[in-house]
C-alpha cells in the first residue's frame, strides 16, 4: 500500500518525532514494511504531542493547569476536525487522520488515549492495580489495539493480546521511571495498596529510600510485567506475517529493561535502566534466531 505523496513531508515530521523520543520502539519499527512503518510513525506522533503537552508543561499553579487543559482541548478539537475532514494545519494530525481511515482504526481508541492524558493532569496516585489498569487502557493498551489494526490480524482475540502487551510495556515504563515520575511530576503510578503490602509508602519514593522491602516490591511488579509479556506473546502469531517480527523485537527490547532493572538489584534509584545499541543488536539477533520470545 503506497501513501499519498502530498503527505510525505508530514510523515517525515512524525518520523523525526519518533526517532527523537521513542528509541526502542523506533528501532523495532524499522523492520516493518514501509507502509506499516510510516503508519507507525504517524500514530507515534499522535501519541507524543499531547504527551509532551502534559509532561513538559509547568503545572505549579491553577493557571498552569488551565493553560495545559486548554492546549489538550484544542488538540482534541483539531483532531476531531481532522478525522472528520482529513484536513488539519498540524501535519501530525493530517497523517494520523489518514492512517485511522486507511486502516479502519476505531475512533474511540483515540478518545480513550486523550482521556488518559487529561487524567494525568488531575490524578497522581492509584489506589490499586485495577484502577491503574483502567488508566493504562487509555495510555497504552489502545496503542497496541491501533497497531493491531495497522498490521492486520486473523482473529478477534488478537486485540486482547495487544492490550496485554500495552499493559506490559507501560508497567515496564512505570517501573523504570518511578524516581523521575515523582521528582519531576509528583506522580506515583505504583498501586498504593501494594506499596502498603510490602511495608512501603510514598515517602520511600520521595526520599529515594532503597531497602529489601523496596527490592521485593520492584521484583513483584517485574514478575507481573513478565507474565504480561508472556501472555501477549501468544497473540503475535495471530498478526499478519509481515508484522510479527517487529512486534517480537519491540516486546523483547522493552522486556530487556526489566532485565536491566534486575541487574541493578532492582534499585530503580541507581540510574535509569536503558539498553545500549550493542544490547539492542544482541536482542535483535536473538529474535532473528528465534531465541527470544
Amino acid at each position: 500500500m503506497s501513501h499519498p505523496k502530498e503527505l510525505a513531508e508530514a510523515f517525515e515530521i512524525a518520523r523525526k518525532l519518533h526517532k527523537k523520543h521513542g528509541k526502542s520502539y523506533y528501532f523495532a519499527a524499522r523492520f516493518f514494511p514501509s507502509d506499516i512503518r510510516l503508519a507507525t510513525y504517524a500514530l507515534y506522533g499522535f501519541f507524543r504531542v499531547p504527551d509532551e503537552i502534559v509532561d513538559n508543561s509547568p503545572l505549579e499553579s491553577a493557571e498552569d493547569m488551565l493553560a495545559v487543559r486548554r492546549k489538550l482541548d484544542e488538540w482534541q478539537r483539531n483532531w476531531e476536525r481532522a478525522y472528520q475532514t482529513g484536513e488539519a494545519e498540524d501535519p501530525v494530525l493530517r497523517v494520523a487522520a489518514y492512517v485511522f481511515h486507511t486502516y479502519r482504526i476505531p475512533f474511540e481508541y483515540s478518545i480513550s488515549f486523550l482521556e488518559a492524558m487529561q487524567t494525568d493532569l488531575v490524578k497522581t496516585r492509584y489506589t490499586n492495580y485495577h484502577e491503574l489498569e483502567q488508566y493504562m487502557y487509555g495510555s497504552a493498551a489502545v496503542v497496541g489495539l491501533m497497531m493491531t489494526h495497522v498490521i492486520g490480524f486473523s482473529e478477534a482475540k488478537s486485540l486482547q493480546y495487544a492490550q496485554k502487551l500495552g499493559y506490559a510495556m507501560q508497567l515496564t515504563n512505570f517501573l523504570r521511571d518511578i524516581d523521575e515520575d515523582y521528582t519531576q511530576r509528583d506522580r506515583i503510578y505504583m498501586p498504593q495498596d501494594e506499596l502498603t503490602r510490602f511495608g512501603l509508602s510514598a515517602n520511600d519514593i520521595a526520599e529515594r529510600r532503597f531497602s529489601p522491602q523496596f527490592r521485593d516490591f520492584v521484583n513483584f511488579q517485574s514478575e507481573r510485567a513478565h507474565a504480561l509479556y508472556e501472555e501477549a506473546s501468544h497473540g503475535i502469531p495471530l498478526l499478519a506475517a509481515t508484522g510479527q517480527r517487529p512486534v517480537r523485537i519491540a516486546s523483547a527490547l522493552y522486556r530487556a529493561i526489566l532485565t536491566k532493572i534486575a541487574s541493578q538489584d532492582n534499585n530503580i534509584f541507581a540510574g535509569r535502566a536503558r539498553t545500549r545499541l550493542d544490547e539492542k543488536i544482541f536482542i535483535l539477533a536473538g529474535v532473528m534466531k528465534g531465541t527470544h520470545v
